[in-house]
Parts: C-alpha cells; structure tokens; sequence
C-alpha cells in the first residue's frame, strides 16, 4: 500500500483549496437534496408558533420601580460612611433584590391582600385551590406569587423594578404596587426593632470608653509631673534627631554644633599649615612673606651679598673691609634663622590650639548629645500616654455620635425605601407577541431543519457526490463519469461527455504514480452494475488508441461482459481455457483491430472458478503477459466476492475502485475498500460513474465532473 498512499497524497495535493463560490455551490446542493425535509420542518415549526399564538393565554405584566438607598452602618463614621465602596453598595442591593424574591416578601403581600380566598388571583395565576387545606392554599399562593414575580435591579443605579405577570391587568398592578408597599413597610420595622440591641450595646461601649478616657489623662498628667517635662508639646512635636524650637538643650547643641564645625574647619588649616611649615624653609612661609622684620632681614641680606660680591671683585678675602662685611652677613643669617624658628614654632603653637578646642567642644557636644537622648527616652514614654489619650477621646466621640444617630433614626421611623413609579394596569400583553414568536418559529424550524440536513448528510452512506470518494473512502477521485444518456449502454459509452470523462480517467492514473501506468491494473467494484467493465473497456480502448500495447482481461469468472463490447462468443476459448490447460494464451488472446486492446475473454464457464482464481498459474500468466503488454487491464470481480477479489489486488500492480453515484452505500463501498486493504492491495483511487449533478443540487450535469476531471490532470 506504500504506493497507494503516496497516490493519495500526490492527488490531496493537486486539489485546489476550496473556494467561496464552491462551499456555496456544496451548501446550496445539500439544501437541495434536502428541501423536501426542510420545507416540512420550516412549515411545521410555523404551524406550532401560529397555535401558540392563537390559543395560548394571553400574559400581563405591572411594572413598579422603587429606590433603594445604602443605609449608613450603624458602627461607622459618617466620614466612613461617604467613603463605602461601590462593591459595598452593590452587594447591598442584590442582597435587597433577595430579599423582594424571598418567601417571607411574598407572605406578606398574599396577608396583605389575603389572596388565598381571592377567587380573582386564582384564576389570574391560575390555581387550583378548590380541595386544598387552608395550608396547602397558603403555600401554592406563595409559590405563584415567587413563580410570576421579577425583580430587576438597573444597571449603575439604585433602581429596583418589580414587576409581576398575570392574566388579568388589575391583579398584575395591585400585586406589584402591594410588594413595593410591603417592601418599605418592612424595612421601617427592621429598622425600628433592630436599633433597640445596638443602643443598647453602644451605652456599655459609651461608658467604658469614658472610664478608659479619665485614666488615661490621669496617667498622661501623674508621668508629666514624675518626669519634670518643662515643655512636653514641644518634645513631643520634636524631630528625628531629638532637636525642637522649645527645648534649650536642643538648642545649646545647635549652637555648639555649629561653633564644633567652625573649630573643625580651623584645626584642618591649622593643621596644613603646620605640615608644610615642617618641611619647608622657613623664609618660604606664608607668615615669614608677611613679617616685616623678615622681610628687613631678607633685604638686609641681598644688601649684604650683593656689597660682599663687588668687594671680592677689587679686594682680597682677608681684607679688613671684606671680613667686616662676612661678620655682618654671619649675624644677618642668623637672626634670619631664629626668626624663621619663631615663625615655625608659631604656627606649630596655633596648630595645637585649634586642636584643643576641638576636643574640648567635641566632649561639650556628647555631653549634650546624652542629655537629649535622655530626654527623647522621656519624650517616647509621653507620647504613647498622650496617643492612647487621644485614641480612647476618639472612640468616646465616635460612639457617643453614633449613640446620637441611632437614638433620632429610631424616634423618626425614616426609611431608605421611596417608591418611585405606582404600577398601573398594562394595555398590552407581554406574551404571546406574534411578530416575535413567529420569527422564532421560523428561526427555530430553520436550526432544526439545518441540523437535519446536516445530520442526514452525516450518517447518509450514499456517495452522491463525488467528493464524498475523499472524505468517506479516504481514496483519490481519479474522474468522474456522467449518466448515460444513450438509448443504449453502447450509444452512451460513445458520447462525448462519458468519452471525455474516460479519458480523463486515465490520464489521472498515469498521474497518480511516478512510473507512469502501472504494468497491471485491477478494475473491480463494491457490487454488481456500478458500471467496472464498461470503465475497464474504455480506459483498455483509450489507451490502445494512443498507442498502447494494452491487453484487456476479463477476471468476472461468474457474470462477464466485456465479450459482449468486443463482439466475441460467450464459450469462446478464454482464461478458464489457459488455467485449465485446455488452450495456449497466445491463441486465446484475441487481437484488437481499429484501435482496439487486444483481448483476453473469461473463457467456458468452469464449475468452480474460485478455484481457478487461488491456483499460482494465474500470477504466472499474469506476471507474463506483464512483460509482453505495456499494460494488463483486468476487469475483476465485485468485492462481494471478497475471496477472489482479495486474492486479484495482491496480484495486480495497482487496483482502481469504481462506486455508482447515489447507488453505492457508504457502509457496502467501505467495507469492500477495506478488504482490498488488507489484502495488500495498491488501491491508486476510485472512479465514480453514473453520476447526475442535477440529483445533488448542480445546475449543470457537467459542471461538477468536469471540474473535478480537471483537477486530477
């Protein structure tokens, strides 16, 4: 099957993907094979909507619109109370909506207006209350009461609409505008009856908030005093790092900070100086530049240099002038020398000084520093006396405001419940609508009539497209052949259109396999008449006219015909004769003449020819005949015959399978592919014939087959 399955692959991919105008052409062919069904289903469905229509009761319904407020939680603020969540109020009113819907609402509204002995309710609903109990009446009011009652609660407001159905207009309006005065009665009484446990509740709060409150204060005040707090306000509004406007130690340790800062910065100066004043010469000192004895002393000395220089000249070294100028120059450097020491030692002396006095208020400024944390400790202690001051203020103020609320909502009896719009007597029903329910009908009939046509299609099993070769026998479409329209098999197998369709068989099998035409090719079919020999004949002729070496062989032991096309005698020598050893296959093949294949007949009839079919000399002959025919054509049997049919597409190189359009059943066609299957055949594809599109739902009887042809080549 390795190359049948690669035929059926090269052909999947030759197909063209399906367009618009086809799957319209597909759709519009099944409602066609269908309109019988889908006209009476449409026709049907139109006939129940007209009856609901004319005899059900007509249905009306009183609408009464209510606004709900979200009350204020009696143990919030009223800061907390403007803040609620939307998700807070919504579940509020669908809670309201419950509420309405509930058994406990209806009660209400059936004492109200005693409808259990309303005969007027009863045939409004209707209900049948003649033999019931007192009890039993009572709970089928309720329940036709909760039945026939809608609440819908409008999108993004605080709208309730109540509406109830009934047969009669009054009792419609008088239950609905009874369940909206129900309605904010009851929530009054809820209101009214549930304030008397939290007043209750919220005077022992109230009490023990206030004693918590005294003690608190008492506290906050004995600790001031046991502390010595000079400005406790102060302290406590203090910052991070301890210091406050109040506070005079904060204060000393700002200043002194700021006095450290500026010592600091003197010292590091100081400190340069001295390091360069160290390993510099004395007379380069910024102080020594700035002195003006130094500077006496330098210019003394070029003086002196600059005379002895002019001496050396015109004098010699121990010439009393010249050794009275050297002694002068001696003194001169040496008092410049002692100078520039004074200098150094000066600013060695500032250097230790700047440092002193940044020790000295470095040790002011931890001194300080302890003293502040001493007091931050103190202030920490002071602070949670005075928050838990003013948490217990807070919650005494609260409570007793909330005390206050709920004391006036009770004396008021207010109600968060207003009734917008009364219910009046509706002048139309709202069921049955006939526009609407008619359109349904016929909404309706049309789904069912398309899930049937699709149903139908699904577990049909006629082929009666051909398209149905792919999707249900999963092989190939090699062509498609018309009905015959000829007076005759013979005349019909002539015509232009079969004729064409044949040829386009065949050249779709040569396509189908990469070796060209197979060397031996087995025609056979799911049963009897589906028109195999007449396929097998014409592909035989058609390819002899082209000028094939083609030999034709009649398989059909049982029921032949192909003698019948080529005008040979029914008892003439034949295959039955070579298997039985009774003629030789070359004298019992006859020669084609005028374009015809040449031709080997099923012989005499023997009397058991399965037995022929199984002997090995059959795949001899065959196998034979192989290598002196370009191709070996063999009309086979029906697969019905699945013994002799099997034992034939093991021996043929490849097998084509014709099915009858609209004949041959999905459940017959498959089967038959399947054996062949399994018998190893090499099944290249399946060949419908007999095929009408104007049956399916095609305009044009060659429309379909002729595309579908087209495809293939």
């Amino acid at each position: 099957m390795a190359d049948g399955d690669g035929a059926v692959t090269t052909e999947r991919a030759k197909r063209p993907f399906a367009t618009p105008v086809s799957r319209l052409r597909t759709s519009w062919a099944l409602i066609y094979r269908n309109r019988v069904a889908i006209l009476l289903i449409v026709a049907a469905s139109l006939l129940i909507g007209l009856a609901f229509v004319l005899f059900m009761p007509r249905v009306y319904q009183a609408t009464t619109s209510v606004q709900v407020e979200a009350p204020v939680a009696p143990l919030a603020s009223s800061d907390e109370s403007h803040r609620r969540s939307g998700s807070d109020v919504e579940r509020y009113l669908h809670t309201q909506v419950e509420v309405l819907k509930s058994r406990a609402m209806a009660q209400r509204v059936a004492a109200r207006l005693d409808l259990a002995n309303s005969d007027e309710f009863s045939a409004a609903v209707p209900l049948n209350v003649s033999s019931a109990s007192a009890a039993e009446q009572e709970d089928q009011v309720v329940q036709a009461l909760r039945e026939h009652l809608s609440v819908d609660l409008r999108d993004n407001s605080q709208i309730v609409q109540i509406a109830f159905r009934s047969r009669d207009t009054q009792t419609a309006a008088k239950v609905a505008n009874a369940y909206a005065e129900e309605y904010a009665a009851a929530n009054i009484e809820r209101a009214v009856s549930a304030g008397d446990y939290p007043r209750k509740l919220l005077q022992e709060q109230l009490s023990r908030a206030k004693d918590r409150l005294d003690a608190a204060e008492r506290a906050l005040v004995n600790y001031v005093r046991a502390s010595q707090l000079i400005d406790p306000g102060s302290t406590a509004r203090g910052n991070a790092d301890g210091s406050a406007a109040g506070s005079l130690i904060t204060a000393d340790l700002a200043q002194l900070k700021s006095a450290l800062i500026d010592a600091r910065v003197a010292r590091i100066q100081a400190q340069q100086r001295w390091e360069q004043a160290q390993n510099a010469p004395a007379t380069s000192l910024s102080e020594a530049l700035s002195n003006p004895a130094m500077q006496q002393l330098l210019q003394r000395q070029a003086e002196l240099k600059g005379t002895l220089g002019q001496m050396r000249e015109h004098m010699r070294p121990d010439h009393p002038t010249v050794q009275r100028t050297m002694a002068e120059l001696a003194v001169t450097d040496r008092e410049l020398r002692a100078l520039g020491d004074d200098i150094r030692n000066s600013v060695r002396d500032e250097y230790l000084t700047r440092q002193r006095q940044e020790q000295a208020l470095s040790e002011q400024a931890r001194a300080l520093r302890g003293d502040i944390l001493a007091q931050q400790d103190r202030s920490v202690r002071y602070d949670s006396l005075r928050r838990e001051v003013e948490t217990n203020r807070q919650t005494h103020d609260g409570l007793l405001r909330l005390y206050t609320e709920l004391t006036g909502l009770a004396a008021t009896g207010s109600s968060n419940i207003s009734v917008i719009d009364t219910a009046e007597p509706p002048l139309t029903p709202i069921s049955p609508r006939p526009l609407l329910t008619m359109l349904a009908a016929l909404a309706g009939g049309l789904l069912l009539a398309v899930l049937y046509a699709l149903g139908h299609e699904k577990l049909d099993d006629t082929i009666l497209d051909p398209t149905d070769v792919e999707t249900k026998l999963h092989l190939p479409l090699l062509g498609v052949v018309p009905e015959y329209t000829g007076d005759s098999l013979h005349e019909a197998m002539h015509g232009q259109s079969a004729e064409r369709a044949y040829y386009l068989d065949h050249s779709a099998l040569e396509l189908s396999s990469s070796k060209e035409l197979p060397s031996s090719l087995l025609i056979t079919s799911s049963r009897e008449g589906e028109g195999k020999s007449v396929t097998a004949f014409v592909m035989a002729r058609d390819l002899a006219q082209l000028g094939r070496k083609v030999l034709l062989v009649d398989l059909d032991l049982q029921r032949p015909a192909l003698h019948h096309f080529l005008n040979v005698a029914f008892d003439a020598p034949g295959l039955t004769s070579v298997l039985g050893n009774k003629a030789a296959a070359a004298d019992a093949i006859v020669k084609g003449a005028d374009g015809l294949p040449d031709f080997l007949a099923s012989g005499p009839r023997a009397p058991n020819p399965g037995a022929l079919i199984m002997r090995p000399a059959l795949e001899e002959l065959l196998d034979r005949l192989a290598g002196e025919y370009e191709i070996v054509i063999l009309d086979g049997p029906p697969v019905t015959a699945w013994t002799l049919a099997a034992r034939l597409t093991a021996l043929a190189s490849a097998t084509a399978f014709v099915t009858e359009a609209g004949a041959a059943h999905f459940g017959q066609a498959r089967a038959a592919v399947s054996r062949l299957s399994r018998a190893h055949g090499n099944l290249v594809g399946c060949i419908v014939t007999k095929y009408n599109a104007r049956k399916v739902g095609y305009t044009e009887a060659g429309d379909f087959y002729g595309s579908a042809n087209a495809t293939q080549g």
